[in-house]
Formats: C-alpha cells, structure tokens, sequence
C-alpha cells in the first residue's frame, strides 16, 4: 500500500514537472497582410504571427512546417494571406555558419508566376528564417536544384 502511494505521488509530481509546454518555443512566422502591404504597394511587406514549435531540435525546418500551414481561418479573416503553395514540405534543412541551407519539394514552385508573388514567397521564407538564431542568411533549393530558384 505504501508502494502504491509513493508512486501515485511521484507520479503526479512528475507529470507536473514535466510537461509538453516546456519543450515549446515560440516563433514568429511571417504572413502577408492584404491590408497593409495593398496601402503600401510592397509585395515583400510581411508581417509576423507567433506559432509554437514543439521540439527546439528542429526549430528550423517547424517554423517552416508552421508557415507552409498557412494563416488559421481567423488571422484570414484579418486579412492575412500566403502565396506559398500547398503541400510544399521541407525534404532537407541544414545550419553551416550562419546559413541555412533548405531543400523543398517541387510543390513549391509548382506554377509560381509574376513578379510580386516570387518576392511576397521569398520575403515569407526569408524573413520567417532569418528570424531565428543562429540564421544570417538562406539559400533555397527544390528538389535538390537551385538555379532560377524564385528569381525575380
């Protein structure tokens, strides 16, 4: 009986030590505002939501992960939108002094055309990861591939 005890004792002084919430950081991932950047004419303006990314391991490619999600129903009520594709996924991530390197599938590029949309795509990527420490610069790739990557 004692046993019994102690270990449901230990067990609910554990499980409040240890939560899932710990090992959450909070990242800013960067969506276009209609609102604003139509007012300001700047298909690179971009503006910041706070996303949560469960594991610090790969903060990385999960605020990627966060931003190919898109905005929620809310925030597009507010007028946030993406011009990233669907479906893009992030195939390789790599951190070598100060750049990151980052592979995406060809949903990426997959039927991008015009000018502002190849900016408003680049400026969410690379803001979204220069946002991060460690990053100073990003270098895309799809499908292992970088020429004429989102060249505007």
């Amino acid at each position: 009986v004692v046993f019994i005890l102690l270990a449901k004792i230990y067990d609910k002084s554990y499980s409040r030590k240890a939560s899932a919430f710990e090992w959450e950081k909070k990242v800013n991932v960067y969506f276009i505002n209609e609102n604003e950047s139509v007012r300001a004419n700047d298909c690179s303006l971009v503006s910041p939501l706070v996303r949560n990314i469960l594991n610090a391991e790969t903060l990385g490619p999960g605020a990627l992960e966060a931003l190919f999600k898109g905005p929620t129903k809310q925030k597009m009520d507010s007028g946030y939108v993406t011009s990233l594709n669907s479906g893009v996924l992030v195939k390789q991530f790599e951190v070598k002094n100060g750049v990151a390197y980052v592979d995406l599938n060809s949903k990426f590029n997959e039927k991008v055309a015009g000018a502002c949309r190849v900016t408003a795509i680049r400026s969410q990527v690379e803001r979204t990861l220069l946002a991060l420490p460690d990053i100073d610069q990003v270098v895309l790739s799809v499908e292992g591939k970088s020429d004429g990557i989102l060249e505007p």
